[in-house]
């Protein structure tokens, strides 16, 4: 999957939220601005008005775009962002032109339906037919909220070869700090091939482990079992943190180009 973040359109907007009582007394108002953006990435291409000549079976081709270029009225979709002040977020889509219906369990296409993907500073949080879905557990700083449309075998409904989908960012507060990783590791992709070789990471049970994969071409780093699927292109490196909690021999790949970038071994 190609990851080009095409900017359509951009809409600001500030969300003022509720005065919070401090301990001494006083009341603190906090004035969050987030940006929603309508943006598009760059898929495979599937022809037909609302994926006629998509799969029908069930199976899932995360990597294909539904194009509906051809309709005189595409769907739509924004999201808006307001942080509870509790380290979390609360997450609102509009959606236009498309029946919102449950990923789970999961069907096959059918024109005009479909669901959510969310994703949080690129890993993906939610699939979901829900139009307000709430984050927690977020540290304290800014994050990128991202939503895609998605039909129900999970690919992507686009526009002239690219995603249709949005974008929004939030200054989340409440939450814990940023925690410095015991061990960091960096990987470098490139021309199809891990430079130097596919590593192995060895960690201890307990450690906060930070991974950066670099690529010169857009995909979904995807690491097993953990289940962290973070999104990596020519110019944003994937970031996977993670407390090594489970014990074992675990896999990361390119989830489209479908090779191994790394093993972490967690003992």
């Amino acid at each position: 999957m190609n990851y080009q973040w095409v900017l359509l359109r951009v809409v600001a907007l500030v969300v003022a939220l509720t005065p919070v009582a401090a301990s001494c007394g006083t009341d603190e108002g906090v004035s969050i601005e987030t940006t929603t953006t309508v943006m598009a990435y760059e898929h495979g291409e599937d022809k037909g008005p609302m994926g006629e000549e998509a799969h029908g079976d069930g199976s899932h081709d995360h990597g294909a775009l539904i194009d509906l270029s051809s309709l005189t009225e595409a769907p739509t979709v924004s999201v808006t962002a307001v942080a509870d002040g509790a380290g979390g977020a609360i997450l609102e889509f509009a959606v236009t032109g498309l029946e919102l219906v449950s990923a789970d369990p999961p069907a096959g296409h059918r024109p005009g339906q479909g669901h959510l993907h969310v994703a949080v500073d690129g890993n993906v949080v939610a699939m979901t037919a829900e139009t307000r879905y709430p984050v927690t557990g977020l540290r304290n700083g800014h994050h990128e909220v991202a939503v895609t449309l998605s039909a129900n075998d999970h690919r992507n409904y686009g526009l002239h070869g690219e995603a249709i989908g949005a974008t929004t960012t939030i200054m989340v507060t409440g939450g814990d700090d940023l925690v410095t990783s015991d061990l960091s590791f960096l990987v470098e992709v490139a021309d199809g091939t891990v430079v130097g070789g596919v590593p192995r990471f060895e960690v201890s049970v307990g450690d906060l482990v930070r991974v950066t994969v670099t690529s010169d071409v857009g995909d979904e780093v995807h690491l097993h079992v953990y289940d962290l699927v973070v999104m990596v292109d020519a110019s944003t490196p994937a970031v996977l943190d993670l407390e090594a909690t489970v014990p074992g021999v675990f896999e990361a790949e390119l989830h489209h180009a479908g090779f191994r970038v790394f093993e972490l071994l967690v003992s």
